[in-house]
């Protein structure tokens, strides 16, 4: 019986003071944290490049407008208006859209930059292309509360950008 208590004391013993299994079980209570913060990096990183997708979208169909327009919009007599084009803006900005990422054209406008004689075409007609995007179905967007964001249920924000109409 002396013998059963002497070596049970030496098993728990050895238990407490041998650190074999210590990496396993740090590694253990890091692993929730380690896939929640993967979590984080894998989402702001596809909102980042969808953001970033719809900047040179919004670039691009600026850019186009701006080649098809033509150069005397500000003139006291166009040869045609900016919102003949909202159509073609319109279409290649909701060809930028996906299941849960909506872009949708907000505003066409034009602005007439200058005054008569200080450019070579005055005043400079520019358009100015403002789209809306809308991203939703976020799969982790829980995880945004644990950083101390609300919980994110959609991102919705406005993208513009202009560009000097240089006409056909």
């Amino acid at each position: 019986m002396k013998k059963l208590a002497h070596h049970s004391r030496n098993i728990v013993t050895r238990f407490f003071k041998l650190e074999d299994g210590a990496a396993v079980v740090e590694f253990a209570i890091m692993l929730p944290l380690m896939f929640v913060v993967f979590a984080l990096i894998a989402e702001g990183g596809r909102l980042f490049w969808s953001f970033q997708n719809v900047i040179s979208g919004v670039r691009d169909t600026t850019r186009h407008i701006s080649r098809i327009a033509p150069s005397d919009l500000c003139a006291s007599d166009p040869s045609a208006s900016i919102s003949d084009f909202s159509y073609t803006a319109s279409g290649e900005l909701s060809a930028l859209s996906t299941d849960d990422i909506s872009v949708s054209l907000e505003t066409l406008s034009l602005d007439c930059v200058g005054v008569e004689g200080e450019y070579r075409v005055s005043p400079v007609p520019v358009a100015v292309v403002t789209a809306k995007l809308i991203i939703t179905e976020l799969p982790f967007s829980v995880l945004f509360q644990l950083v101390g964001a609300s919980a994110l249920t959609t991102v919705e924000t406005t993208v513009t950008d202009r560009s000097r109409v240089f006409g056909p």
